[in-house]
């Protein structure tokens, strides 16, 4: 199993709908090429984790380099990992604009994010990359 983790700014122009829109989109392609991963999404700010075979992560990260609506994109880690660590995930979303339909408050988001990064398990190089990048952005 592959891991990558980056970070990176997405385009402040993006509407909450259209990332959502991403988002489905992605998911279908990430699912037919059996990448998990998890993404967390918070004022205007991407952390994301990528797992499944180390070509098919390679190629899908070409591509969100490529891609004009991230900016300011800084690969954090790579490396292999025993297992695959987020089977079942998706993405963790803040939306500004209604939270009320993601969550109660910015800062239950927060404080459940930090949580999550806390009690997560760190095994890899990648995933302490992952998890200490979404804290450290939760409270910048």
């Amino acid at each position: 199993m592959f891991q990558l983790t980056y970070q990176s700014k997405i385009a402040p122009e993006l509407t909450i709908d259209q990332i959502e829109n991403i988002l489905i989109d992605a998911r279908k392609r990430n699912n037919a090429r059996n990448i998990t991963g998890c993404l967390v999404y918070f004022e205007e700010s991407i952390v994301q984790i990528l797992e499944g075979e180390k070509n098919d992560v390679m190629d899908l990260f070409g591509k969100i380099e490529k891609d004009n609506r991230h900016h300011t994109l800084d690969l954090l880690w790579q490396g292999t990992s025993n297992q695959r660590y987020f089977p079942n995930w998706d993405m963790a979303l803040y939306a500004p604009v209604d939270a009320s339909h993601y969550y109660d408050s910015k800062e239950v988001f927060v404080t459940n994010m930090t949580l999550l990064a806390d009690l997560s398990k760190k095994t890899t190089a990648t995933l302490l990359s992952f998890w200490s990048t979404v804290r450290k952005k939760l409270n910048e």
